[in-house]
């Protein structure tokens, strides 16, 4: 079920059950109100009568039935009964219709004063009419027609405007959650468009406001961290590949060209040397990719240990002299703590040692004299460790890429043909 069936089911659902609430309430209330009506229409009627049987004495039993049957207020299939102080009936509106009673109901009406009841879908009022002449138990009863004729049509009147109302709310509903989700349906057709070939286009922001215009600004925040993550992972690639073409190129010329013809064992020799060097400088790039991948690695997920920078230095130092007996290393100390812990960091020390193997490599290699000069400091807060050379120096314009992966300065790749 997708979000704007929901949406209309659920705003239906809320103002249905509201309507039928609300309509359950007036009907209710309205059937309350004619039964209270009807109650106090029925007691006036009751005393009313009572007052004329007993009060007036040129009313007579007869003439108060003639006057009962033509009352503009009479109702429908209405009685009286009044009965006198020992439950005789002394009265009865009307002999065609019977109203059941009994002793006890009389008592209860006398110790109750007064009773509401329904019988038959007869509503019933019992009162206790106090005169000169005694106590007198009245029971008047009728049939309301025109008000439960008026229930009726308000019963239909409240399903009909029920079911009507449930009707609007269904279209207005579907318009409602239409409008709602619309933002959202553009939004999915926006980002279905987007694929690898383009990742430089965003999202419609819209107003900047709400909380789609929210997402849509979060989607396109994503985007662009999609979009650098992916260059860089193309430029790592090109230059990846750029990087390990010209040594492999390079073994392969000379295995072609020993191969042409027989050679002299020092002309063997020589190859075979140059062969070698080409493999150090492939596995060198080998080792500077996997260093590559290893520090793109979330930083959570780095090991950081205690690293003491001097040895780590030293340990640099040695491993880049073995590999290359050429180069030399002058290193100067400007200050030394006592305690050696102030020499202790916490970090990767994988990551630290072939940082320093890459400044003193690249500081010898690009040196007429192959010489680094390094000078280390400590001074209990921080630790600084500097790298010199004597070399060609990188391009003012080309200082801001020295972060790049595989970056080269263009006097130094001059230099490298």
């Amino acid at each position: 079920m997708n979000i704007r069936t929901t949406l209309t089911l659920r705003f239906t659902a809320i103002v249905a059950t509201i309507l039928i609430l609300f309509s359950l309430a007036v009907f209710f209330l309205s059937e309350n109100y004619r039964r209270e009506e009807f109650y106090s229409r029925l007691e006036s009627r009751a005393i009313t009568t009572a007052r004329l049987l007993v009060t007036v004495k040129e009313v007579d039993k007869n003439l108060l039935r003639i006057i009962d049957k033509n009352s503009i207020h009479a109702l429908f299939q209405e009685k009286v009964l009044i009965f006198d102080e020992g439950d005789k009936l002394v009265y009865s509106s009307l002999d065609d219709l019977e109203v059941a009673y009994s002793p006890e109901l009389l008592r209860e009406i006398r110790a109750k004063q007064k009773i509401e009841y329904m019988q038959n879908d007869f509503e019933h009022v019992g009162i206790v009419f106090d005169s000169d002449q005694g106590e007198f138990v009245v029971i008047s009863s009728a049939f309301d027609r025109y008000g439960r004729a008026k229930l009726q049509n308000l019963r239909n009147v409240l399903w009909m405007g029920l079911i009507i109302g449930i009707l609007i709310i269904v279209l207005t509903g579907a318009v409602f959650a239409g409008q709602m989700v619309k933002p959202l349906a553009r939004m999915n057709a926006e980002v279905s468009s987007i694929s690898v070939g383009n990742l430089s286009r965003r999202i419609d922001e819209g107003n900047q406001r709400d909380e789609i215009a929210q997402l849509a600004m979060n989607f396109n925040d994503m985007l662009r961290r999609l979009e650098a993550a992916f260059e860089i992972q193309q430029q790592f690639v090109s230059n990846a590949s750029h990087e390990l073409r010209t040594p492999l190129a390079a073994i392969t010329s000379q295995l072609q060209l020993i191969l042409d013809k027989q050679r002299s064992p020092e002309e063997y020799q020589k190859v075979l040397q140059s062969l070698l060097d080409d493999t150090r400088t492939l596995v060198e790039l080998t080792n500077g990719l996997l260093t590559l991948a290893q520090s793109g690695i979330e930083k959570q997920r780095l090991q950081f240990k205690p690293v003491r920078i001097d040895e780590t230095l030293f340990a640099a130092q040695t491993e880049l002299a073995t590999a290359h007996p050429d180069y030399h290393f002058q290193i100067a100390y400007d200050a030394l703590p006592e305690d050696e812990s102030q020499l202790i960091v916490a970090g990767n020390e994988y990551l630290i040692k072939t940082a320093f193997l890459n400044l003193m490599d690249n500081a010898c290699k690009f040196s007429s004299d192959h010489t680094a000069d390094i000078r280390f400091s400590a001074n209990g807060s921080t630790i600084g460790v500097s790298f010199s050379d004597k070399g060609i120096g990188i391009p003012v314009g080309e200082q801001e890429m020295i972060f790049n992966p595989f970056f080269r300065a263009s006097n130094a790749q001059m230099k490298a043909r």
